[in-house]
């Protein structure tokens, strides 16, 4: 069920991108967050009545990480490729780990260090400019995967505590709300005139949020959060593809190899150190 939202999530950032030709970056995410507001709705009507100020507390947060990090994915796409934009929100299988370690306090392990510093020269590689000048659009995608690992941080515990049609109901409502606020105040509320932006808006708001913020809810009550961000690893593959096969975009040898790089860093987190360094000892 997650490989197959990565599926999704690697399509919508070709998706998108060719959309915010076309609309407002603030209003085209109230709308798709609307639509999953009110898919988990009715999927949670006779629920309702269950919600509290505990779930709507926490869901609340859940939601402004997910604004801020959707931001700032949405924004960067307009000033970077689809291709580049999945492979460094996919940086959240790297900064997973580590946060989960500085929440458990426990320090980082020399494997999770190594991943960093491999992803960071394949991020370097890739986003890096002439006079070692980051793309803006690059740097605003690296943010919303820091907040994103945060979100994958909290959910797993708040997955065992809530009920979870109910939690995914109330993010997506917030996400909804906060999205509409930002449209009114900085963009011109439209309504979207094309077929390909509404097409957009149900693949991201039905599959890409409401379907898929419930199965990765569903996911984490049975994985850790580093085994659920492993899986989720394929989102970066999808999103290069599809940005080459929708959006003709192309990678240079150079942008290859610094995919590559973060590609290794995400695989090397999960890779048992055992296989590493020949020990016979498992933690597993």
């Amino acid at each position: 069920m997650l490989i197959a939202i990565t599926v999704v999530w690697g399509l919508t950032f070709a998706l998108v991108k060719k959309s915010l030709e076309q609309i407002q970056p603030f209003i085209f995410m109230a709308w798709r967050f609307w639509l999953a507001a009110l898919v988990m709705g009715a999927l949670s009507a006779r629920k309702l009545r269950q919600i509290d100020w505990p779930i709507l507390r926490d869901g609340l947060l859940l939601g402004v990480l997910l604004y801020a990090s959707y931001s700032f994915q949405t924004f960067g796409l307009q000033h970077t490729t689809a291709g580049n934009a999945g492979f460094i929100t996919g940086l959240f299988i790297v900064f997973t780990p580590l946060l989960a370690a500085i929440f458990l306090r426990h320090r980082p392990g020399v494997k999770s260090i190594v991943a960093v510093l491999v992803s960071v020269i394949g991020l370097a590689i890739l986003s890096l400019q002439p006079g070692l000048g980051m793309r803006v659009g690059d740097a605003l995608v690296l943010a919303c995967a820091f907040l994103y690992s945060v979100h994958i941080i909290l959910l797993d515990g708040y997955v065992k505590k809530y009920d979870l049609i109910l939690l995914t109901f109330v993010q997506m409502l917030i996400l909804a709300v906060t999205f509409t606020a930002s449209g009114f105040m900085f963009e011109t509320f439209t309504v979207p005139k094309t077929g390909f932006v509404w097409m957009t808006i149900v693949i991201c708001g039905v599959l890409a949020s409401a379907a898929a913020f419930y199965v990765q809810g569903y996911a984490q009550r049975i994985l850790t959060p580093v085994r659920t961000s492993m899986v989720l690893i394929m989102e970066p593959v999808f999103s290069v593809i599809f940005g080459i096969i929708i959006l003709g975009e192309h990678l240079s040898w150079r942008s290859w190899f610094g995919c590559a790089l973060i590609f290794a860093g995400m695989i090397l987190t999960e890779i048992p150190i055992e296989k590493l360094w020949g020990s016979e000892t498992s933690q597993e």
